[in-house]
């Protein structure tokens, strides 16, 4: 495993991340089975793991907290944990409400968030507190005077925004110091967003790459397992959800340029082309899968050939339309 500093941080994190949500948190999957790929991610050398406190209707962040529970206890400094708060809905709607209140940013509210994190990961402090989709802009007043307590009273190290909006990224690059750390949306089909990427580097912003396999739907046949049931549940989010139809009606031809790259499989070669950009610190995946989870760690250190990064954006450049995620 091949380890990258984060940003202006102190924190050396693995290039691939597991990411702690989705179908893994699911009460419906195993626990063991759950525990088991966290366990077997850190022998192979990820040390960073991300979730939120409101996945998997509030029972991924307990969860991954059982799973580290032997780990933290060797050393809580093996490993660089990552949650985020301000998300009230234990899952995000498909369809619209005519009662949409999904997030609360008051600080009383992200405070007793936070405090509710390090309870359920069984942890002294977060190292990466990330606030779950708010607008950078919302960060003044009481909850920058909250968030600065709370980090002197040493509940998180880092503080993160988790953002899909091109808005948003610009506005923390153009405001060096307001965020750490930033989680988005990067993958072979949206690489329009290198821009946006260089330039938080540039104001040292530590920048990790989420949806790297845009849902799944740029590999074939990767959508979970009947076995386990996670073949519905990712079905379900992959159509119903817009960001989803987005992906899926984008990556016909780009499943079919991955599939043919000779070098590694297709997920490799998604996860290489993203960590060739050394503005990305780390990328985080989910899986339900420990065959998988194999897979995508093994693809640090791989090196797609030139004919096969110029393949992969020559697909993306044939695009008619971006992907917004």
């Amino acid at each position: 495993m091949n380890y990258r500093q984060l940003g202006n941080t102190d924190l050396q994190v693995s290039e691939i991340a597991v990411g702690c949500s989705g179908y893994w948190g699911d009460r419906r999957f195993s626990e063991h089975s759950a525990c088991a790929i966290i366990e077997a991610a850190f022998e192979q050398g990820v040390n960073l793991f991300d979730t939120g406190h409101n996945y998997s209707n509030f029972n991924a962040e307990p969860r991954l907290g059982r799973a580290l529970r032997g780990i933290v206890k060797r050393g809580r400094e093996q490993v660089v944990i990552s949650t985020k708060g301000g998300s009230v809905s234990g899952s995000a709607p498909l369809f619209p409400s005519r009662n949409p209140v999904v997030q609360d940013f008051s600080a009383d509210a992200i405070e007793a968030s936070c405090l509710a994190s390090i309870r359920n990961l069984g942890c002294d402090y977060i190292d990466i507190y990330q606030l779950h989709g708010m607008s950078p802009e919302q960060m003044k007043g009481e909850l920058a005077d909250r968030l600065r307590a709370m980090r002197e009273r040493g509940l998180y190290r880092y503080l993160g925004i988790n953002t899909h909006s091109r808005l948003a990224l610009e506005y923390i690059a153009e405001h060096p110091g307001l965020f750490d750390v930033v989680l988005l949306d990067y993958n072979v089909l949206q690489l329009d967003r290198e821009d946006a990427i260089r330039a938080l580097h540039q104001a040292g912003v530590g920048v990790i790459a989420g949806t790297v396999l845009a849902q799944g739907h740029i590999l074939k046949g990767k959508t979970g397992s009947i076995r386990n049931g996670s073949f519905f549940w990712y079905l379900a989010r992959s159509l119903l959800k817009a960001s989803g139809r987005q992906l899926h009606e984008a990556s016909g031809d780009m499943r079919e340029v991955l599939a043919a790259i000779p070098e590694m499989s297709p997920a490799q070669a998604a996860f290489a082309y993203v960590l060739a950009n050394p503005h990305i610190a780390s990328c985080v995946f989910g899986t339900t899968s420990l065959r998988n989870c194999q897979e995508q760690i093994e693809a640090s250190g791989k090196q797609l050939s030139a004919a096969s990064r110029d393949a992969i954006r020559q697909a993306f450049e044939r695009l008619k339309h971006s992907v917004s995620g």
